[in-house]
């Protein structure tokens, strides 16, 4: 009866001869890659691995269109029906606690200390991937934050370089001093509702990543809704915002803001940018979106600095995209194996370049093919990923960040907002979602 019941569940998971199988693939196809084209390549090649073990199983790829909210809303309701919802799934991390408390996602610890790749993960990762012992997803890359700036307009300005900033303070001033220049911003970083999480790892967030205080959720689990940290955060964007150093509210607050600068900064149009990683990367010549030959001499790039200096003296966060198995697919076995082609060394070299990555196995950071892609630029975001912090991994999250954006954004579209004020909105929505049980203001 055991051999019997054990061969049934192969023969129901493995792919045979006279079976056609379908594995439903699904991906943010828009905002996950640098250069949507280029994802959709690396896929054909990852599916076109796979089908020479299994030339008879069909794989569905959808590269799930729109911005970062709406691409996750429109996964969310792929998983509503067992006939549409994804067998494998990309999805961003800064959601995982909240993707993982739906129950759409499979459990994969068991599978991976088999693998070749699992144990050279950046054990942050790793760690936070893990939630009650059990692991959802695993890192395909990650993304960190540093500051671009145009030696072209600081030369302008009369601002040395090479610029090492060494507190926001200096920031600032380098901003103010750019101001002489006309018809450029002289501080791009974004902040705004309509960005859901991502908002906040992309501007705000790195920010309070190199605060006086960067607690977010307290080892008890109750949300601050107030800080030292939170309050320094909002003074900088207000700062900013009132000499007239930002580029026009509706630009950053948009839904696709991280789309302005890389078009931008070769027009040099913006003096110093907060930036991801992938902003360098778009103008490879491997992207080419927009190709710029000459970035690496006319941008300099520079770690954000925390507030007033103290150690580590960088400031960013962290987080990047994932792969996992859907908890009602019928093949997981064969979902996996898709996983495990994805993640071998050749196959997150080329999606490091795809999407604009930084390997999360960290010697991959240090390997010829990933560093000659970018060579002025990808050594200091890799660096930067070794101190950079993972946002909670939290179903609530979200509600936090939502309000963290609602401060940051009031003082940007009315910069004569108090902090008090700004905060206080902060406050009454997390509040007001949450329950005043779950915030808590630390002194």
């Amino acid at each position: 009866m055991a051999a019997s019941i054990s061969a049934a569940v192969l023969m129901g998971s493995a792919a045979r001869a006279d079976e056609q199988i379908t594995l439903k693939v699904a991906y943010p196809g828009d905002f996950e890659p640098a250069v949507p084209a280029l994802a959709t390549a690396w896929w054909n090649d990852i599916v076109a691995q796979f089908q020479k073990k299994h030339p008879n199983v069909k794989v569905d790829v959808q590269a799930i269109p729109g911005g970062f909210s709406d691409s996750e809303s429109k996964i969310a309701l792929l998983f509503k029906s067992k006939s549409t919802a994804p067998d494998v799934v990309g999805l961003a991390d800064l959601n995982y606690g909240q993707w993982v408390s739906t129950g759409y996602l499979l459990p994969i610890q068991d599978r991976l200390d088999a693998t070749s790749w699992w144990a050279k993960m950046n054990p942050l990762l790793k760690n936070a991937e893990t939630t009650d012992g059990k692991v959802y997803a695993v890192s395909q890359g990650v993304n960190t934050f540093a500051l671009l700036y145009d030696k072209t307009l600081f030369k302008q300005a009369g601002i040395p370089t090479p610029w090492a900033p060494k507190t926001w303070a200096d920031v600032l001033d380098a901003a103010k001093k750019l101001k002489s220049v006309p018809d450029i911003s002289p501080l791009w970083m974004p902040t705004g509702t309509s960005q859901g999480t991502f908002g906040v790892f992309a501007g705000p967030g790195t920010f309070l990543a190199g605060s006086s205080d960067q607690t977010v959720l307290t080892k008890d689990g109750k949300w601050v809704v107030d800080s030292k940290g939170i309050r320094e955060v909002v003074s900088f964007y207000k700062d900013a915002a009132q000499a007239g150093l930002l580029p026009p509210s509706s630009q950053i607050m948009d839904t696709m803001a991280e789309a302005v600068p890389p078009a931008d900064m070769p027009k040099h149009k913006i003096g110093i940018c907060l930036s991801g990683n992938w902003f360098a990367d778009l103008w490879t010549k491997d992207l080419s979106s927009p190709y710029w030959p000459e970035a690496a001499n006319d941008i300099g790039v520079t770690p954000l600095p925390t507030i007033n200096g103290a150690t580590p003296g960088v400031s960013s966060m962290i987080g990047g995209w994932t792969l996992s198995i859907g908890s009602a697919s019928k093949h997981p076995d064969l979902a996996w194996e898709l996983i495990d082609i994805a993640q071998q060394r050749e196959n997150m070299l080329q999606n490091a370049v795809a999407v604009a990555l930084v390997p999360s196995i960290p010697a991959y950071s240090q390997d010829s093919d990933f560093l000659k892609v970018a060579p002025t630029f990808r050594g200091v975001f890799a660096k930067i990923a070794e101190t950079a912090q993972l946002a909670p991994l939290d179903p609530n999250y979200s509600v936090w960040a939502q309000g963290f954006l609602t401060g940051t954004q009031a003082v940007v579209v009315k910069p004569d907002t108090t902090v008090d004020d700004a905060v206080n909105q902060m406050k009454d929505y997390i509040t007001n979602q949450l329950g005043p049980d779950a915030v808590v203001t630390l002194q």
